[in-house]
């Protein structure tokens, strides 16, 4: 009967593993985010658009998701170029192994999140990595007078597309999960200037604050 959820529901990599074989069986080839969305949700109409979108870079070979799976049975897609996908296939785009290598974390994502707890401690908060980090969890959490912070990092080393991504699902999740007093969502600068102070202001008033990650000799927070 294969993999099953809690309530006999289908995983979601599983249900877009079927929605991407039957677009292959009408004759595509190649398919869009928003098609593989549509199919699975023709199949089960109960899940988020936004759980499905996230789910299509855990099971993408060459996505850079930190959170991608490991496991080969769950990576069965490969994208083409932005937004385009088609069914992974070793003997065209290279045996798994390579891409399971490409998952783990980078060296530089690891020393932001180094520096990030080393100011957040150095601030006063007591602070706690999540791992394994979930989907829709934040990276770090942290406590002060009390609070206990949700602490999402925008990694400066992603690709602007990812980036972007990551930002709008941790501002998703800061507004829906009522399990953290507040949040910090930690962005590169560059990204930050993007953000205009109305965005930021209605943000704050949800107590989700954004907060800079400033490159210099080393990653330092603006505060």
């Amino acid at each position: 009967m294969g993999e099953q959820e809690q309530g006999g529901k289908k995983p979601n990599w599983l249900l877009i593993k079927e929605a991407c074989l039957d677009l292959v069986k009408s004759g595509k080839n190649f398919f869009s985010r928003r098609e593989i969305i549509n199919v699975a949700k023709q199949k089960d109409p109960s899940r988020s658009d936004m759980s499905l979108d996230f789910e299509i870079d855990l099971v993408t070979v060459n996505s850079n998701s930190k959170d991608k799976y490991r496991d080969p049975d769950k990576l069965f897609l490969f994208r083409i170029d932005r937004g385009s996908y088609t069914l992974y296939d070793p003997e065209i785009h290279g045996p798994i192994e390579k891409y399971i290598e490409l998952a783990r974390a980078s060296p530089a994502r690891k020393q932001v999140i180094a520096q990030v707890v080393k100011d957040l401690e150095e601030r006063g908060f007591e602070v706690s990595e999540n791992k394994p980090s979930k989907p829709l969890q934040p990276d770090l959490t942290a406590w002060k007078d009390e609070k206990k912070i949700g602490v999402w990092i925008i990694d400066p080393s992603a690709d602007r597309p990812t980036q972007l991504k990551n930002l709008y699902l941790s501002i998703g999740s800061s507004l829906v999960d009522q399990s953290f007093d507040g949040y910090f969502i930690i962005i590169p600068q560059d990204l930050a200037n993007k953000i205009s102070d109305r965005v930021k202001s209605v943000l704050e008033s949800f107590n989700t604050r954004i907060i800079v990650l400033r490159e210099e000799k080393k990653y330092t927070l603006l505060i």
